[in-house]
């Protein structure tokens, strides 16, 4: 930014010579016609330094460009407002619509020459000399224009003198102070300057401007001040601290007396109409004006703006110029928050646990193929305390469990195993590339299923089938369609290969990225980064500003994106993990569950053509220390859940709500092309059979065999040498 002059520093002069400078450099100036040179017969000085020489090197230019700081305004994506935070509580009006009754007292008692004066008025300057001939501070009635510049100073010094302008207590600082108010109004209009004023002027740590101060002392707006609120008001300008209504009424009423005073001196109220307003009470209504996330009604969704604002290049680009647009507000924020899909799914978890429930519930909801985050929800209020949270749990990691194996699958289609191939999915199984837990891995609840494809699989939620999966795919290569789906929270470049714990959902994804990475399947592979800005607009003027870019792209292939999602449906189908609980009324959705070991978490993430919404239920405090053993939800108590139990209910009653309306679309199937490449093959059964006759049948089949080295247990049903387990 440029740094402007600084100007002559304060001479060492005597109360005299002070007083005839200052006379000299201002008071003539003021009523020289408009000219920016001090005429010479009153260029005088004590130090050797003409005042017109003084005057000329003066700085004039104030910062205009930069706005005083304002709200910033949040709008749902139907325009109405939910939020608003502001670091100064000002809200910028037009002169219009400040009442007149306000501005005739503002002039009447603050500067009464307003329209005749170029900035300084010379009469008040006499005035303050004449009080001020000896003391080192100068004291006495600034115009509205000096005020003004003031105001802008306070907020925008670029440099020590201007500080010291702001201050506007030393002689030099009065000085500087009436050249930038002379300027001012050169470049300035009566009418420009009134209203900058209107919307700068300091009104105690509340308000700032006249719009939010009548909102807050009269529960009011500017355009209706009357002639009482408005003497409260114009006399508060004087000391906002010492006059504020609120902790000094006496003193406030003494105050807003005086002003009526001036304004019966100046015959602008009569000399019946005086006594009644000096009697009257102050008249108090103690109104608002909503500021932080706090007092939004969706606090959680707010908060992700207010840190997309402080993170997106959008708003600045560095964190510095982040915090300063955040800080300064001015904007009016169109976001992707749908109020009938927020609605639903804030009911949904608030149906599911309550509020007081030590189990809580994390939704996130967005738009496929566009990245809009259309809602987030949680069972917790705002706030600090107990039951209350400022934690957004749609954009905390936890484990996601078996809500993984869909990725694993679009991993594997992309190297073309088809979704048709079929793995041996019995358990406890041992793998030979991967590390394995204590016992093996298995199959929820002990279960074998023999020879399966990824539509039972998926239907099922076998795990044993997804390790299998993932040793033919690589644990890098799913971490790496992770990652093009979306998901950054998952360490891909320190993977050693071995993790198949990635099948089962062990590493640590959020909501809103599950969410997310499914809206892909949906999308036919488009990925998008989830935004909540989606529209922006200067406050005052209306121009456009720039917003998040979603960088909306072809993720993964089409192809693999619309098998994905057709194989989604599976579980819904009689025998899968969500047939119980069945899809949405009247509308086809796929959806997969998931629950970690020991029941630290469940989940659901399931999506339609429109949205995909993901949910999380687990203990904040820790799903290791505090599972999902026990949990009260819908007035009933459950034990070791699962995903389709609570989540899936709270799942399946957002989408329903937030849907509501909307036309039912079919989901994308596998596409044509991938699905005439897989391979329609029979696996034969070859149980029971010698090893090298089980080889020859596979081998005719075109299936390459995997020997195990270590056999089985003897079984009295199994010869010796003959394949037990397939």
């Amino acid at each position: 930014m440029e740094t402007a002059p600084r100007g002559y520093e304060e001479k060492d002069r005597g109360p005299a010579a002070r007083t005839a400078f200052w006379a000299a450099a201002v008071a003539a100036v003021a009523d020289s016609a408009g000219s920016l040179a001090a005429p010479a017969a009153v260029a005088i000085s004590a130090a050797g330094t003409s005042a017109a020489d003084f005057w000329d090197g003066l700085p004039s230019e104030l910062p205009l460009e930069r706005s005083l700081p304002q709200h910033t305004v949040l709008l749902d994506k139907e325009g109405r407002e939910f939020a608003r935070f502001y670091s100064e509580n000002r809200i910028d009006v037009q002169l219009g619509q400040v009442s007149d009754v306000f501005l005739q007292t503002l002039l009447a008692t603050e500067d009464a020459r307003f329209y005749e004066h170029r900035g300084v008025d010379p009469y008040g300057v006499i005035r303050a000399l004449v009080n001020n001939a000896v003391p080192t501070r100068i004291r006495g009635p600034p115009t509205t224009t000096q005020q003004l510049v003031q105001n802008i100073l306070v907020n925008n010094a670029r440099d020590a003198t201007e500080e010291s302008v702001a201050a506007g207590d030393t002689y030099n600082a009065k000085v500087r102070e009436a050249r930038y108010a002379v300027e001012l109004e050169r470049g300035q209009t009566k009418a420009e300057i009134l209203t900058r004023y209107a919307n700068a002027v300091y009104s105690d740590t509340q308000p700032y401007g006249i719009e939010a101060a009548a909102r807050i002392y009269s529960d009011t707006t500017a355009a209706r001040l009357n002639r009482a609120q408005s003497a409260l008001l114009v006399g508060m300008l004087k000391g906002p601290a010492i006059y504020d209504p609120v902790r000094h009424p006496e003193a406030a009423t003494q105050r807003r007396n005086t002003v009526v005073s001036v304004l019966r001196f100046r015959g602008i109220v009569s000399d019946d109409e005086a006594p009644q307003l000096g009697k009257a009470p102050l008249g108090l209504r103690r109104g608002s004006v909503p500021s932080s996330c706090g007092d939004s009604k969706y606090p959680f969704y707010c908060h992700m703006v207010r840190e997309e604002i402080l993170a997106d290049p959008a708003f600045g680009a560095t964190a510095e110029e982040r915090q300063d647009r955040l800080s300064r507000g001015g904007m009016t924020l169109t976001t992707a928050l749908d109020p009938q899909a927020a609605r639903a799914a804030q009911d949904a978890v608030e149906e599911a646990l309550g509020n007081g429930n030590r189990a809580a519930l994390g939704t996130a909801v967005v738009e496929p193929g566009t990245g809009h985050v259309a809602a987030v929800a949680q069972n917790r209020r705002w706030g600090s305390g107990k039951g209350r949270t400022e934690v957004v749990y749609a954009k905390s990691a936890f484990q996601v469990g078996s809500s993984m194996k869909p990725i694993v699958l679009a991993a594997a289609l992309y190297q073309g195993i088809p979704a048709t191939t079929r793995l041996a999915s019995n358990g406890p199984y041992y793998s030979p590339m991967m590390d394995n837990p204590p016992g093996g891995f298995i199959n929820y609840a002990y279960r074998n299923y023999g020879m399966i494809d990824a539509y039972d699989a998926i239907r099922s939620s076998v795990n044993v089938y997804f390790v299998r999966l993932i040793e033919r795919v690589g644990v890098r290569n799913v971490a790496s369609t992770a990652r093009d789906l979306g998901i950054t929270s998952i360490p891909a470049d320190t993977l050693v290969g071995r993790e198949a714990s990635l099948a089962l959902g062990a590493y640590e994804v959020s909501p809103l990225q599950m969410a997310n990475a499914y809206a892909a399947f949906m999308s036919g592979g488009m990925v998008c980064r989830p935004v909540t800005v989606i529209g922006a607009v200067r406050s005052d003027t209306g121009a456009r500003l720039p917003v998040p870019d979603p960088q909306c792209h072809q993720g993964i292939d089409p192809e693999v994106a619309d098998t994905v999602a057709g194989v989604l449906r599976q579980p819904f189908k009689q025998g899968g993990t969500l047939g119980a609980l069945g899809q949405p009324k009247g509308r086809e959705a796929g959806a997969k569950t998931g629950t970690t070991n020991d029941f630290a978490a469940n989940w659901i993430v399931g999506a339609t053509p429109q949205l995909s919404t993901a949910v999380w239920l687990g203990d904040p405090r820790g799903g290791a220390r505090y599972p999902l053993t026990m949990v009260k939800a819908y007035g009933s108590t459950f034990h070791d859940l699962t995903g389709a139990e609570v989540a899936g209910p709270a799942w399946k009653a957002t989408m329903e709500g937030a849907l509501k309306g909307r036309p039912a679309l079919p989901l994308p199937g596998a596409g044509s092309e991938l699905a005439a490449r897989i391979p329609q093959r029979h696996v034969p059964d070859v149980r029971g059979l010698k090893l090298d006759e089980a080889v020859t049948v596979l081998l005719h089949h075109d299936i390459r065999p995997v020997v195990r080295t270590r056999t089985a247990r003897e079984n009295a049903l199994f010869p010796v040498d003959t394949v037990v387990r397939q």
